[in-house]
Protein backbone atom coordinates (compact mmCIF):
# COMPACT_ATOMS: atom_id res chain seq x y z
CA UNK A 1 0.00 0.00 0.00
CA UNK A 2 1.78 3.38 -0.80
CA UNK A 3 2.66 6.48 1.94
CA UNK A 4 -0.79 8.45 0.29
CA UNK A 5 -2.89 5.68 0.43
CA UNK A 6 -2.62 4.80 3.61
CA UNK A 7 -2.44 8.33 5.27
CA UNK A 8 -5.55 9.57 3.28
CA UNK A 9 -7.87 7.04 5.76
CA UNK A 10 -5.78 8.43 8.95
CA UNK A 11 -6.30 12.44 7.70
CA UNK A 12 -9.83 11.83 7.23
CA UNK A 13 -9.74 9.91 10.93
CA UNK A 14 -8.18 12.94 12.47
CA UNK A 15 -10.19 15.76 11.21
CA UNK A 16 -13.71 13.63 12.44
CA UNK A 17 -11.94 13.06 15.81
CA UNK A 18 -14.55 14.79 18.32
CA UNK A 19 -12.26 17.34 20.02
CA UNK A 20 -10.77 15.96 23.68
CA UNK A 21 -13.21 17.31 26.55
CA UNK A 22 -11.07 15.97 28.99
CA UNK A 23 -10.05 19.02 31.54
CA UNK A 24 -6.67 19.96 32.54
CA UNK A 25 -6.67 19.11 36.24
CA UNK A 26 -3.88 16.74 37.49
CA UNK A 27 -4.81 12.91 36.46
CA UNK A 28 -4.38 11.89 40.21
CA UNK A 29 -5.52 13.84 43.55
CA UNK A 30 -2.18 14.48 45.58
CA UNK A 31 -1.05 11.46 47.68
CA UNK A 32 0.00 12.98 50.84
CA UNK A 33 4.01 13.69 51.61
CA UNK A 34 4.70 13.06 47.76
CA UNK A 35 5.06 15.79 44.74
CA UNK A 36 2.43 14.57 42.08
CA UNK A 37 4.54 16.80 38.96
CA UNK A 38 7.47 15.52 37.00
CA UNK A 39 9.36 18.92 37.81
CA UNK A 40 12.18 17.89 39.94
CA UNK A 41 12.13 18.54 43.92
CA UNK A 42 13.77 21.64 44.23
CA UNK A 43 16.20 20.71 47.36
CA UNK A 44 18.77 18.07 47.08
CA UNK A 45 17.66 15.77 49.71
CA UNK A 46 13.99 16.28 51.08
CA UNK A 47 13.22 13.00 51.39
CA UNK A 48 9.58 14.25 48.69
CA UNK A 49 9.08 11.34 46.27
CA UNK A 50 8.08 12.64 42.85
CA UNK A 51 5.08 10.84 41.42
CA UNK A 52 4.77 11.07 37.78
CA UNK A 53 2.80 10.84 35.42
CA UNK A 54 4.82 11.92 32.17
CA UNK A 55 8.08 11.39 31.39
CA UNK A 56 10.62 12.19 29.10
CA UNK A 57 9.58 15.85 28.51
CA UNK A 58 6.36 14.38 27.34
CA UNK A 59 7.13 11.62 25.33
CA UNK A 60 5.80 8.48 28.12
CA UNK A 61 2.84 9.21 29.31
CA UNK A 62 1.79 6.52 32.25
CA UNK A 63 -1.46 5.48 31.29
CA UNK A 64 -1.90 2.57 34.26
CA UNK A 65 -3.72 3.50 37.40
CA UNK A 66 -1.86 3.94 40.89
CA UNK A 67 -3.14 1.21 43.13
CA UNK A 68 -4.32 2.09 45.95
CA UNK A 69 -7.39 1.54 48.93
CA UNK A 70 -9.93 3.01 47.79
CA UNK A 71 -9.71 2.12 43.96
CA UNK A 72 -12.75 0.81 42.86
CA UNK A 73 -13.70 -2.80 42.22
CA UNK A 74 -15.78 -4.75 40.67
CA UNK A 75 -19.61 -3.76 41.68
CA UNK A 76 -18.39 -2.83 45.36
CA UNK A 77 -19.17 0.11 47.05
CA UNK A 78 -16.14 -0.68 49.20
CA UNK A 79 -13.48 0.12 46.98
CA UNK A 80 -10.66 -2.34 46.82
CA UNK A 81 -9.59 -1.97 50.57
CA UNK A 82 -6.30 -3.39 51.99
CA UNK A 83 -4.18 -5.18 49.20
CA UNK A 84 -0.19 -5.21 50.53
CA UNK A 85 0.72 -5.86 53.95
CA UNK A 86 4.88 -6.02 55.19
CA UNK A 87 5.67 -9.57 56.18
CA UNK A 88 9.66 -9.12 56.41
CA UNK A 89 9.87 -5.16 57.94
CA UNK A 90 13.54 -3.97 58.70
CA UNK A 91 12.01 -2.28 61.91
CA UNK A 92 11.17 -5.84 63.44
CA UNK A 93 14.82 -7.65 62.58
CA UNK A 94 14.52 -8.35 58.56
CA UNK A 95 17.49 -7.38 56.60
CA UNK A 96 15.32 -5.67 53.96
CA UNK A 97 11.15 -5.23 53.36
CA UNK A 98 9.82 -7.74 51.83
CA UNK A 99 6.05 -6.99 50.96
CA UNK A 100 3.14 -8.98 49.81
CA UNK A 101 0.24 -8.42 47.66
CA UNK A 102 -3.20 -9.75 47.30
CA UNK A 103 -5.12 -8.87 44.31
CA UNK A 104 -8.23 -9.81 42.22
CA UNK A 105 -6.54 -9.87 39.14
CA UNK A 106 -9.08 -7.82 37.64
CA UNK A 107 -8.05 -4.78 39.29
CA UNK A 108 -7.60 -1.33 38.04
CA UNK A 109 -5.51 -1.48 34.81
CA UNK A 110 -5.70 -4.96 33.83
CA UNK A 111 -5.91 -7.47 30.56
CA UNK A 112 -8.71 -10.13 29.78
CA UNK A 113 -7.67 -13.76 28.63
CA UNK A 114 -10.14 -15.86 26.59
CA UNK A 115 -10.55 -17.61 29.25
CA UNK A 116 -12.45 -15.13 31.70
CA UNK A 117 -16.03 -15.69 30.25
CA UNK A 118 -15.12 -18.91 28.05
CA UNK A 119 -15.12 -21.76 30.68
CA UNK A 120 -13.93 -24.28 27.61
CA UNK A 121 -11.00 -21.93 26.89
CA UNK A 122 -9.89 -21.52 30.70
CA UNK A 123 -9.58 -25.32 31.06
CA UNK A 124 -7.80 -25.45 27.84
CA UNK A 125 -5.22 -22.93 29.29
CA UNK A 126 -5.81 -19.75 27.19
CA UNK A 127 -4.35 -18.16 30.10
CA UNK A 128 -2.51 -14.72 30.16
CA UNK A 129 0.96 -16.34 29.66
CA UNK A 130 -0.98 -16.87 25.60
CA UNK A 131 -1.45 -13.21 24.97
CA UNK A 132 0.20 -12.08 21.62
CA UNK A 133 2.80 -9.83 22.92
CA UNK A 134 3.35 -8.21 19.16
CA UNK A 135 -0.31 -7.92 19.37
CA UNK A 136 0.02 -5.93 23.23
CA UNK A 137 3.28 -3.80 22.30
CA UNK A 138 2.71 -1.97 18.97
CA UNK A 139 5.51 -0.45 17.42
CA UNK A 140 5.33 -1.46 14.15
CA UNK A 141 8.83 0.42 14.02
CA UNK A 142 9.33 -0.45 10.26
CA UNK A 143 5.86 0.15 8.93
CA UNK A 144 5.56 3.69 10.85
CA UNK A 145 9.10 4.62 9.43
CA UNK A 146 8.16 3.35 5.83
CA UNK A 147 4.38 5.11 5.78
CA UNK A 148 4.02 7.25 8.37
CA UNK A 149 1.25 4.83 9.91
CA UNK A 150 -0.10 5.38 13.56
CA UNK A 151 0.53 2.04 15.30
CA UNK A 152 -2.15 2.74 17.69
CA UNK A 153 -4.81 5.26 18.43
CA UNK A 154 -6.11 7.21 21.23
CA UNK A 155 -10.15 7.99 19.96
CA UNK A 156 -12.53 10.10 22.35
CA UNK A 157 -15.88 8.32 21.92
CA UNK A 158 -19.36 10.79 21.50
CA UNK A 159 -20.17 11.32 24.67
CA UNK A 160 -23.55 10.54 26.88
CA UNK A 161 -23.46 7.47 24.46
CA UNK A 162 -22.10 3.59 25.10
CA UNK A 163 -19.96 2.25 22.35
CA UNK A 164 -23.06 0.91 19.64
CA UNK A 165 -22.22 -0.04 16.24
CA UNK A 166 -23.70 3.34 14.89
CA UNK A 167 -20.80 4.86 17.42
CA UNK A 168 -18.43 2.69 16.18
CA UNK A 169 -19.17 3.92 12.26
CA UNK A 170 -19.29 7.52 13.29
CA UNK A 171 -14.97 6.64 14.43
CA UNK A 172 -14.45 6.14 10.80
CA UNK A 173 -11.50 4.18 11.88
CA UNK A 174 -9.27 3.28 8.87
CA UNK A 175 -8.32 -0.24 8.26
CA UNK A 176 -5.40 -1.55 9.31
CA UNK A 177 -5.30 0.07 12.56
CA UNK A 178 -4.58 -2.85 15.25
CA UNK A 179 -4.84 -1.30 18.67
CA UNK A 180 -7.14 1.65 19.94
CA UNK A 181 -7.72 3.11 23.06
CA UNK A 182 -11.16 4.25 23.70
CA UNK A 183 -11.24 7.41 25.45
CA UNK A 184 -15.08 7.63 26.83
CA UNK A 185 -17.52 9.98 29.12
CA UNK A 186 -15.94 7.33 32.08
CA UNK A 187 -12.43 9.41 32.11
CA UNK A 188 -14.76 12.95 31.83
CA UNK A 189 -16.31 11.54 35.23
CA UNK A 190 -13.43 10.28 36.59
CA UNK A 191 -14.93 7.13 37.43
CA UNK A 192 -11.44 5.28 37.98
CA UNK A 193 -10.90 7.54 40.84
CA UNK A 194 -14.23 6.99 42.83
CA UNK A 195 -14.06 4.33 45.33
CA UNK A 196 -17.80 3.11 44.61
CA UNK A 197 -18.72 0.87 41.89
CA UNK A 198 -20.64 2.66 38.80
CA UNK A 199 -23.17 0.76 36.82
CA UNK A 200 -23.39 3.46 34.62
CA UNK A 201 -20.09 3.61 33.32
CA UNK A 202 -19.72 3.37 29.18
CA UNK A 203 -18.43 0.63 27.68
CA UNK A 204 -19.31 -1.30 24.16
CA UNK A 205 -22.81 -2.63 23.37
CA UNK A 206 -23.23 -6.35 21.52
CA UNK A 207 -23.72 -4.49 18.44
CA UNK A 208 -21.10 -2.36 18.43
CA UNK A 209 -18.65 -5.13 19.55
CA UNK A 210 -19.87 -7.03 16.21
CA UNK A 211 -19.25 -3.90 14.16
CA UNK A 212 -15.79 -4.12 15.52
CA UNK A 213 -14.82 -7.74 14.79
CA UNK A 214 -16.57 -7.66 11.54
CA UNK A 215 -15.76 -4.21 9.76
CA UNK A 216 -11.88 -3.65 11.60
CA UNK A 217 -8.67 -4.79 11.91
CA UNK A 218 -8.85 -3.72 15.67
CA UNK A 219 -6.67 -6.33 17.69
CA UNK A 220 -6.26 -4.51 21.06
CA UNK A 221 -9.15 -2.69 22.63
CA UNK A 222 -8.89 -0.57 25.66
CA UNK A 223 -11.08 1.26 27.58
CA UNK A 224 -11.21 3.32 30.55
CA UNK A 225 -13.02 1.81 33.41
CA UNK A 226 -13.06 -1.87 34.75
CA UNK A 227 -15.17 -3.38 31.96
CA UNK A 228 -14.71 -2.82 28.34
CA UNK A 229 -18.88 -4.53 27.90
CA UNK A 230 -21.75 -1.89 29.16
CA UNK A 231 -23.24 -3.26 32.00
CA UNK A 232 -26.75 -3.66 30.00
CA UNK A 233 -24.30 -6.11 27.48
CA UNK A 234 -21.69 -7.11 29.93
CA UNK A 235 -21.60 -10.98 28.91
CA UNK A 236 -22.70 -10.89 25.39
CA UNK A 237 -20.03 -8.00 24.42
CA UNK A 238 -17.40 -9.97 26.39
CA UNK A 239 -18.97 -12.78 24.34
CA UNK A 240 -18.08 -11.19 20.71
CA UNK A 241 -14.70 -9.82 21.74
CA UNK A 242 -13.25 -13.12 23.17
CA UNK A 243 -14.40 -15.89 20.92
CA UNK A 244 -12.43 -15.92 18.24
CA UNK A 245 -9.59 -15.94 20.36
CA UNK A 246 -7.91 -13.20 18.77
CA UNK A 247 -9.05 -9.60 20.43
CA UNK A 248 -7.35 -8.42 23.48
CA UNK A 249 -8.77 -6.04 25.90
CA UNK A 250 -7.44 -3.96 28.41
CA UNK A 251 -9.22 -1.78 30.76
CA UNK A 252 -9.14 1.62 32.67
CA UNK A 253 -6.42 3.32 30.66
CA UNK A 254 -5.55 6.24 32.20
CA UNK A 255 -6.82 8.26 29.38
CA UNK A 256 -7.13 11.72 31.40
CA UNK A 257 -3.76 11.83 32.25
CA UNK A 258 -2.43 10.49 29.22
CA UNK A 259 -3.44 13.55 26.59
CA UNK A 260 -5.36 16.75 27.89
CA UNK A 261 -4.47 18.57 25.42
CA UNK A 262 -4.04 18.57 21.34
CA UNK A 263 -1.18 17.01 20.11
CA UNK A 264 0.29 16.59 16.35
CA UNK A 265 -0.04 13.82 14.19
CA UNK A 266 0.59 14.46 10.26
CA UNK A 267 0.90 18.17 11.23
CA UNK A 268 -2.98 18.25 12.47
CA UNK A 269 -4.11 18.89 15.75
CA UNK A 270 -7.12 16.18 17.12
CA UNK A 271 -7.97 14.05 19.86
CA UNK A 272 -6.12 11.60 17.78
CA UNK A 273 -2.71 10.51 18.73
CA UNK A 274 0.25 8.25 17.16
CA UNK A 275 1.26 6.24 20.33
CA UNK A 276 3.63 3.48 20.78
CA UNK A 277 1.85 1.51 23.17
CA UNK A 278 3.09 -0.85 25.46
CA UNK A 279 1.16 -3.55 27.79
CA UNK A 280 2.73 -5.73 29.16
CA UNK A 281 0.93 -8.58 31.56
CA UNK A 282 2.13 -10.68 34.22
CA UNK A 283 1.97 -14.53 33.14
CA UNK A 284 -0.32 -16.04 35.19
CA UNK A 285 -4.24 -16.70 35.14
CA UNK A 286 -7.32 -15.59 32.82
CA UNK A 287 -6.68 -12.09 33.70
CA UNK A 288 -3.82 -9.76 35.12
CA UNK A 289 -2.78 -6.32 35.95
CA UNK A 290 -0.87 -4.43 33.67
CA UNK A 291 1.18 -1.62 33.22
CA UNK A 292 0.86 0.65 30.18
CA UNK A 293 2.40 3.33 28.26
CA UNK A 294 2.45 5.70 25.50
CA UNK A 295 5.43 6.59 23.67
CA UNK A 296 4.59 9.90 21.50
CA UNK A 297 6.14 9.83 18.02
CA UNK A 298 5.67 12.08 15.14
CA UNK A 299 5.53 10.38 11.82
CA UNK A 300 8.97 8.77 10.73
CA UNK A 301 10.35 9.87 13.91
CA UNK A 302 12.92 6.83 15.26
CA UNK A 303 11.99 5.36 18.95
CA UNK A 304 15.68 4.78 19.70
CA UNK A 305 18.25 7.32 20.45
CA UNK A 306 17.18 10.60 20.21
CA UNK A 307 20.19 12.56 20.49
CA UNK A 308 22.37 15.02 18.17
CA UNK A 309 23.72 13.01 15.06
CA UNK A 310 27.34 13.99 16.22
CA UNK A 311 26.87 12.50 19.82
CA UNK A 312 25.03 9.85 18.00
CA UNK A 313 27.98 8.94 15.90
CA UNK A 314 29.80 8.89 19.18
CA UNK A 315 27.73 6.47 21.02
CA UNK A 316 27.10 3.96 18.15
CA UNK A 317 30.89 3.96 17.99
CA UNK A 318 31.26 2.72 21.55
CA UNK A 319 28.60 0.81 21.19
CA UNK A 320 30.01 -0.72 17.94
CA UNK A 321 33.57 -1.10 19.91
CA UNK A 322 31.92 -2.65 23.51
CA UNK A 323 30.10 -5.73 20.71
CA UNK A 324 33.52 -6.44 19.02
CA UNK A 325 35.25 -6.45 22.67
CA UNK A 326 32.00 -8.72 23.98
CA UNK A 327 32.98 -12.04 25.21
CA UNK A 328 30.62 -14.82 22.81
CA UNK A 329 27.63 -15.96 24.41
CA UNK A 330 27.75 -18.97 26.48
CA UNK A 331 24.43 -19.55 27.25
CA UNK A 332 23.00 -23.09 26.73
CA UNK A 333 21.98 -23.65 23.06
CA UNK A 334 19.11 -23.00 21.38
CA UNK A 335 16.39 -25.66 23.47
CA UNK A 336 13.55 -23.94 24.58
CA UNK A 337 13.55 -21.58 27.29
CA UNK A 338 11.36 -23.26 29.10
CA UNK A 339 10.26 -26.99 29.72
CA UNK A 340 7.12 -27.99 27.89
CA UNK A 341 4.04 -27.45 29.95
CA UNK A 342 2.06 -30.24 29.96
CA UNK A 343 -0.99 -29.33 27.16
CA UNK A 344 0.65 -27.09 25.64
CA UNK A 345 2.88 -25.97 22.59
CA UNK A 346 6.11 -23.85 23.48
CA UNK A 347 6.82 -22.88 20.08
CA UNK A 348 6.75 -19.40 18.00
CA UNK A 349 4.27 -20.90 14.80
CA UNK A 350 0.76 -20.88 14.66
CA UNK A 351 -1.18 -24.28 15.82
CA UNK A 352 -2.22 -26.72 13.24
CA UNK A 353 -6.03 -26.93 12.32
CA UNK A 354 -6.21 -29.97 14.35
CA UNK A 355 -4.90 -28.53 17.83
CA UNK A 356 -7.25 -25.45 17.99
CA UNK A 357 -7.49 -26.05 21.40
CA UNK A 358 -3.94 -25.90 22.39
CA UNK A 359 -2.56 -22.63 23.57
CA UNK A 360 0.52 -21.32 22.41
CA UNK A 361 3.31 -19.97 24.85
CA UNK A 362 6.24 -18.71 23.20
CA UNK A 363 9.38 -17.01 24.18
CA UNK A 364 9.70 -14.74 20.90
CA UNK A 365 7.54 -12.55 18.86
CA UNK A 366 6.98 -10.67 15.86
CA UNK A 367 9.10 -12.77 13.46
CA UNK A 368 12.40 -12.48 16.21
CA UNK A 369 11.33 -8.99 16.61
CA UNK A 370 10.75 -9.22 20.42
CA UNK A 371 11.41 -11.19 22.86
CA UNK A 372 10.07 -12.45 26.54
CA UNK A 373 12.47 -11.50 29.33
CA UNK A 374 9.86 -12.08 31.60
CA UNK A 375 9.70 -15.47 33.93
CA UNK A 376 6.26 -17.40 33.80
CA UNK A 377 4.73 -17.43 37.35
CA UNK A 378 4.83 -21.13 38.50
CA UNK A 379 4.07 -23.24 41.56
CA UNK A 380 7.70 -24.47 41.08
CA UNK A 381 9.69 -21.08 40.62
CA UNK A 382 12.21 -20.49 42.90
CA UNK A 383 11.50 -18.13 46.15
CA UNK A 384 14.66 -16.47 48.04
CA UNK A 385 15.90 -18.64 50.79
CA UNK A 386 12.71 -21.23 50.21
CA UNK A 387 13.84 -24.61 49.72
CA UNK A 388 10.25 -25.44 48.21
CA UNK A 389 9.71 -22.78 45.68
CA UNK A 390 6.74 -19.96 45.40
CA UNK A 391 4.36 -22.59 46.41
CA UNK A 392 0.73 -21.80 45.50
CA UNK A 393 -0.42 -18.05 44.23
CA UNK A 394 -3.19 -18.37 42.74
CA UNK A 395 -6.90 -19.29 43.26
CA UNK A 396 -10.06 -19.11 41.40
CA UNK A 397 -12.79 -17.78 43.92
CA UNK A 398 -15.59 -16.61 41.40
CA UNK A 399 -16.04 -19.80 39.02
CA UNK A 400 -17.94 -20.34 36.45
CA UNK A 401 -18.35 -23.77 37.41
CA UNK A 402 -20.08 -22.83 40.95
CA UNK A 403 -22.43 -20.52 39.11
CA UNK A 404 -20.38 -17.11 38.33
CA UNK A 405 -20.54 -15.38 35.35
CA UNK A 406 -17.31 -15.48 34.35
CA UNK A 407 -13.85 -16.94 36.32
CA UNK A 408 -12.31 -14.70 38.13
CA UNK A 409 -8.43 -15.27 39.76
CA UNK A 410 -6.97 -13.71 42.43
CA UNK A 411 -3.43 -13.89 43.18
CA UNK A 412 -1.12 -13.65 46.20
CA UNK A 413 2.50 -13.41 45.85
CA UNK A 414 6.19 -11.57 47.61
CA UNK A 415 6.83 -8.67 45.77
CA UNK A 416 10.17 -9.84 44.91
CA UNK A 417 8.57 -12.89 43.11
CA UNK A 418 9.89 -13.70 39.67
CA UNK A 419 11.19 -11.12 37.31
CA UNK A 420 10.83 -8.00 39.58
CA UNK A 421 12.17 -4.43 40.21
CA UNK A 422 13.70 -3.20 43.85
CA UNK A 423 12.57 0.22 44.59
CA UNK A 424 14.70 2.42 46.98
CA UNK A 425 12.69 1.11 50.00
CA UNK A 426 13.57 -2.22 49.70
CA UNK A 427 17.02 -1.80 51.77
CA UNK A 428 16.47 1.57 53.04
CA UNK A 429 14.16 1.86 55.90
CA UNK A 430 13.90 5.62 55.74
CA UNK A 431 13.42 5.62 51.88
CA UNK A 432 10.43 2.96 52.84
CA UNK A 433 8.83 5.51 55.44
CA UNK A 434 9.20 8.70 53.24
CA UNK A 435 7.35 6.80 50.49
CA UNK A 436 10.02 5.91 47.96
CA UNK A 437 8.00 3.03 46.24
CA UNK A 438 7.61 1.50 43.16
CA UNK A 439 5.75 4.01 41.87
CA UNK A 440 8.15 6.70 42.40
CA UNK A 441 10.39 4.81 39.71
CA UNK A 442 11.38 6.56 36.17
CA UNK A 443 9.40 5.19 33.50
CA UNK A 444 11.88 6.65 31.13
CA UNK A 445 15.18 4.83 32.88
CA UNK A 446 12.65 1.47 32.75
CA UNK A 447 12.01 1.92 28.92
CA UNK A 448 14.52 3.29 26.44
CA UNK A 449 17.63 1.39 24.39
CA UNK A 450 20.71 -0.57 26.20
CA UNK A 451 22.93 -3.71 26.15
CA UNK A 452 22.71 -7.45 26.86
CA UNK A 453 25.98 -8.14 28.05
CA UNK A 454 27.76 -11.92 28.93
CA UNK A 455 29.36 -11.33 32.09
CA UNK A 456 32.66 -13.56 32.28
CA UNK A 457 31.70 -16.69 33.65
CA UNK A 458 33.14 -18.69 37.08
CA UNK A 459 33.12 -15.15 39.24
CA UNK A 460 30.64 -12.58 40.55
CA UNK A 461 30.56 -9.20 39.10
CA UNK A 462 33.63 -7.42 41.14
CA UNK A 463 35.33 -4.44 39.99
CA UNK A 464 37.95 -5.91 37.78
CA UNK A 465 35.25 -7.78 36.02
CA UNK A 466 33.08 -4.26 35.24
CA UNK A 467 36.35 -2.79 34.30
CA UNK A 468 36.87 -5.84 31.70
CA UNK A 469 33.39 -5.12 30.20
CA UNK A 470 34.39 -1.64 28.85
CA UNK A 471 31.13 -0.39 28.99
CA UNK A 472 30.83 3.08 26.92
CA UNK A 473 29.91 6.06 28.97
CA UNK A 474 26.52 7.33 27.67
CA UNK A 475 25.03 4.04 28.21
CA UNK A 476 22.24 3.74 30.74
CA UNK A 477 20.65 0.55 30.52
CA UNK A 478 22.66 -2.79 31.02
CA UNK A 479 21.32 -6.35 31.27
CA UNK A 480 23.90 -8.69 33.10
CA UNK A 481 24.14 -12.37 31.65
CA UNK A 482 25.72 -14.65 34.18
CA UNK A 483 26.40 -18.48 34.85
CA UNK A 484 22.22 -18.43 36.36
CA UNK A 485 21.28 -18.53 32.97
CA UNK A 486 23.44 -21.38 32.04
CA UNK A 487 22.96 -22.94 35.40
CA UNK A 488 19.19 -22.55 34.55
CA UNK A 489 18.49 -21.40 38.76
CA UNK A 490 15.45 -19.69 37.78
CA UNK A 491 13.87 -22.71 36.71
CA UNK A 492 15.18 -24.78 39.82
CA UNK A 493 12.61 -24.95 42.99
CA UNK A 494 15.17 -24.59 45.65
CA UNK A 495 16.70 -21.46 46.01
CA UNK A 496 20.46 -21.37 45.52
CA UNK A 497 22.88 -18.89 47.58
CA UNK A 498 25.85 -19.64 45.00
CA UNK A 499 23.96 -18.00 42.19
CA UNK A 500 26.14 -14.80 40.75
CA UNK A 501 25.71 -11.50 41.20
CA UNK A 502 27.43 -7.60 42.03
CA UNK A 503 30.20 -7.80 44.90
CA UNK A 504 30.58 -4.47 47.16
CA UNK A 505 33.23 -3.59 45.06
CA UNK A 506 31.55 -4.13 41.69
CA UNK A 507 28.24 -2.18 42.39
CA UNK A 508 30.73 1.37 43.59
CA UNK A 509 32.44 0.58 40.78
CA UNK A 510 29.69 0.80 38.19
CA UNK A 511 28.07 3.72 40.53
CA UNK A 512 31.70 5.41 40.15
CA UNK A 513 32.75 5.00 36.43
CA UNK A 514 29.65 4.54 34.37
CA UNK A 515 26.41 6.28 33.57
CA UNK A 516 24.09 3.09 33.90
CA UNK A 517 21.00 4.00 35.72
CA UNK A 518 19.02 0.35 35.08
CA UNK A 519 20.42 -3.15 36.23
CA UNK A 520 19.29 -6.29 35.18
CA UNK A 521 20.72 -9.72 36.14
CA UNK A 522 19.11 -13.31 35.70
CA UNK A 523 18.83 -14.49 39.55
CA UNK A 524 16.37 -12.96 42.56
CA UNK A 525 18.81 -10.82 43.48
CA UNK A 526 21.47 -8.43 42.18
CA UNK A 527 24.31 -8.63 45.06
CA UNK A 528 25.84 -11.95 45.85
CA UNK A 529 24.99 -13.70 48.13
CA UNK A 530 28.27 -12.64 50.47
CA UNK A 531 27.52 -9.76 49.85
CA UNK A 532 23.85 -9.33 49.63
CA UNK A 533 23.28 -6.25 52.08
CA UNK A 534 26.20 -4.06 51.40
CA UNK A 535 26.07 -4.47 47.16
CA UNK A 536 21.81 -3.64 46.93
CA UNK A 537 23.02 -0.37 49.57
CA UNK A 538 25.38 1.17 47.14
CA UNK A 539 23.04 0.42 44.26
CA UNK A 540 20.11 2.49 46.27
CA UNK A 541 21.71 4.88 48.08
CA UNK A 542 21.09 7.36 45.07
CA UNK A 543 17.90 6.64 44.64
CA UNK A 544 18.44 6.98 40.79
CA UNK A 545 19.50 3.58 40.05
CA UNK A 546 16.78 0.98 39.13
CA UNK A 547 17.39 -2.34 39.75
CA UNK A 548 15.35 -5.35 37.85
CA UNK A 549 15.65 -8.99 39.07
CA UNK A 550 14.76 -12.36 37.80
CA UNK A 551 15.16 -11.42 34.34
CA UNK A 552 15.11 -14.79 31.34
CA UNK A 553 17.77 -13.87 29.07
CA UNK A 554 18.43 -17.60 27.45
CA UNK A 555 18.82 -18.08 23.98
CA UNK A 556 18.85 -14.35 22.91
CA UNK A 557 22.19 -12.65 21.58
CA UNK A 558 24.39 -10.38 23.02
CA UNK A 559 23.73 -7.04 21.60
CA UNK A 560 21.71 -3.67 21.63
CA UNK A 561 18.35 -3.61 21.92
CA UNK A 562 15.18 -1.49 23.43
CA UNK A 563 14.43 -2.36 27.06
CA UNK A 564 11.11 -1.98 28.57
CA UNK A 565 10.30 -3.18 32.07
CA UNK A 566 7.02 -2.32 33.67
CA UNK A 567 6.32 -2.81 36.88
CA UNK A 568 2.85 -2.43 38.60
CA UNK A 569 2.24 1.09 40.40
CA UNK A 570 1.66 -0.61 43.82
CA UNK A 571 1.57 2.18 46.30
CA UNK A 572 3.65 1.62 49.35
CA UNK A 573 5.46 -1.07 48.12
CA UNK A 574 9.38 -1.46 47.42
CA UNK A 575 9.24 -4.09 44.79
CA UNK A 576 6.91 -4.93 42.22
CA UNK A 577 6.25 -7.72 40.01
CA UNK A 578 7.18 -6.22 35.78
CA UNK A 579 6.73 -7.64 32.83
CA UNK A 580 9.81 -7.37 31.08
CA UNK A 581 10.68 -7.45 26.93
CA UNK A 582 13.42 -6.67 24.75
CA UNK A 583 12.47 -5.39 21.01
CA UNK A 584 14.96 -5.39 18.32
Amino acid sequence: MSTTKTMIPLLLLLLLSPLSTTASTPAYPTVPCTTDTSVSSSEPDNLIPIRNEIYGNGKIFDISHRYTKDMPVWDSKDGLGKFLSLPASMKNGSLANNSEMKLPTHTGTHVDAPGHVFDHYFDAGFDVDTLDLEVLNGDDEERNLLTGFCPALLVDVPRHSNITAGVMKSLHIPKGVRRVLFRTLNTDRRLMFKKEFDRSYVGFTKDGAKWLVDNTDIKLVGIDYLSVAAWSDLIPSHLVFLEGRRTQLGFCTNGGSMLSGNHPCGGFKTGCHPTWIIFCPLLTPEAVWCRGISNKMRSHQMITFSVSPKAKAKAMTSLLLLLLLSPLSTTTASSAAYPTIPGTMDTSFPASKDSKLIPIRREVYGDGRIFDITHRYTSDMPSMGSENGLGQFLRLPESMKNGSFANISEMKLITHTGTHVDAPGHYYDHYFDAGFDVDTLDLEVLNGPGLLIDVPRGTNITAEVMKSLQIPKGVRRVLFRTENTDRRLMFKKQSDTSFVGFTTDGAKWLVDNTDIKLIGIDYLAVAAWSDLVPAHLVLLESREIIIVEGLKLDDIQPGVYSIHCLPLRLLGAEGSPARCILIK
